[in-house]
C-alpha cells in the first residue's frame, strides 16, 4: 500500500515551507509582482510554535507575520475547508498583524500598510477567478476607497478566469498536486514537500498529527450523534405522546425512538463516507458506535446508502 503523500495544502508541509524566508520572498512576489519586493524576514510572535510536538495544531493561531525592506507587512495562510466566516476569519488575521506590530507607545498612523492572503483550495467567491482582492470601499460611490493601508488576497486554485504571474500559477499547480510544471518555483516547491514526506521524523509529525484531528473529527461526530439521539428520541417521546393518545402509547414513542436512531445513524454514514472509508470499514464503525450486529449495520448500510 502507497504512502500518504502529504502536499502543499497540508497545515504543517505549508508552515514548513513558510518559515524559509526565500520561499516567503518568492511567494510574495509571485503575488505582488508590482510591490518589488526585494527581501523579507519573518517576525515571531510572542508565542513561537514547536511544529514537530504540535501543542496546538487546530483552530485559529496566528504564528508569524512577513516583513519585507520597505516595512510592509503580510501574513499568508493556507484555508482548506469552505467553511463559513471566512471574511471573520480575515478580519481576525488582520487585526492581529495590527496587535503584533503596533507598539504599545505607538500612535495608530504609525499603522504600517498590510496584506492578508489566503491560498484557498476551493472557489471562495464563486466568480471562477484565480486571484480576488478586497479593500475598503463607499457604499454607492464605488470610485471612493477608504484608506486603511490594508488589503485582503484570496487566491484560488480551482479557478480559471484572471491574469497572474507564471509564479503564481506554479503554486496553484503545487497545491493541486500537478508536478509537470517546469517553472523552477514549482520544481523547487515540490522537491521541498518530496523531502518532508520522506524525512522520518517530519512525517511522524504528519502523521500524529493526521491521526490526532482524525480523532478530534471523530469525537465531535459521536458527540453530535449522541446528541442528535437525544433529539430524537425527546422528539418522538413528544410525537409519539400525541400519537400514542390516538393509536397507543407504546408504539408512538417506539416508532420516534427508531425514527432518531435511523437520523443519527444516516449521519454517522455520511460522515465516515465523506472521509473516504472503504464501504466494509464503515460498516464496522456503524456496528461499533451504535452496538449493532455486523449483519444489521450492513442492513442499515444498504438501506441508507439507496436512499
Amino acid at each position: 500500500m502507497a504512502q500518504q503523500y502529504f502536499d502543499f495544502t497540508n497545515d504543517l508541509i505549508f508552515r514548513w515551507v513558510m518559515e524559509r524566508e526565500e520561499n516567503c520572498l518568492a511567494i510574495l512576489r509571485a503575488i505582488l509582482p508590482e510591490l518589488k519586493i526585494t527581501a523579507v524576514k519573518r517576525r515571531e510572535n510572542e508565542h513561537p510554535v514547536n511544529y514537530l510536538a504540535f501543542d496546538d495544531e487546530r483552530g485559529v493561531r496566528f504564528d508569524a507575520i512577513i516583513e519585507d525592506d520597505r516595512e510592509r507587512f503580510y501574513d499568508v495562510e493556507m484555508q482548506v475547508a469552505n467553511q463559513l466566516g471566512l471574511g471573520k476569519r480575515v478580519r481576525y488575521y488582520q487585526s492581529q498583524i495590527d496587535q503584533e506590530t503596533l507598539k504599545k507607545s505607538e500612535h495608530y498612523d504609525a499603522l504600517r500598510e498590510s496584506y492578508v492572503i489566503f491560498f484557498c483550495a476551493f472557489d471562495p467567491c464563486g466568480q471562477d477567478r484565480r486571484l480576488y482582492q478586497f479593500h475598503y470601499y463607499e457604499d454607492e460611490d464605488r470610485q471612493l476607497r477608504l484608506a486603511t493601508n490594508s488589503h485582503v488576497i484570496l487566491i484560488n486554485a480551482l479557478g480559471t478566469k484572471g491574469r497572474i504571474t507564471p509564479e503564481l500559477a506554479a503554486i496553484i499547480d503545487v497545491m493541486n498536486r500537478r508536478r509537470d510544471n517546469p517553472n523552477p518555483l514549482a520544481v523547487s516547491l515540490v522537491k521541498e514537500i518530496d523531502g518532508y514526506n520522506q524525512d522520518k521524523k517530519r512525517r511522524r509529525a504528519l502523521m500524529n498529527l493526521e491521526t490526532r484531528l482524525y480523532d478530534e473529527r471523530k469525537l465531535g461526530l459521536e458527540q453530535g450523534v449522541k446528541i442528535g439521539i437525544d433529539q430524537g428520541l425527546m422528539q418522538g417521546r413528544q410525537e409519539g405522546l400525541t400519537q400514542g393518545r390516538q393509536e397507543g402509547h407504546e408504539e408512538g414513542l417506539a416508532q420516534g425512538r427508531n425514527e432518531g436512531r435511523v437520523e443519527a445513524i444516516q449521519a454517522a454514514l455520511t460522515f465516515f463516507k465523506n472521509q473516504g472509508q472503504a464501504p466494509t470499514e464503515v460498516v464496522g464503525n456503524l456496528s461499533q458506535m451504535f452496538h449493532l450486529s455486523r449483519q444489521t449495520a450492513q442492513n442499515y448500510y444498504d438501506q441508507l446508502t439507496i436512499k
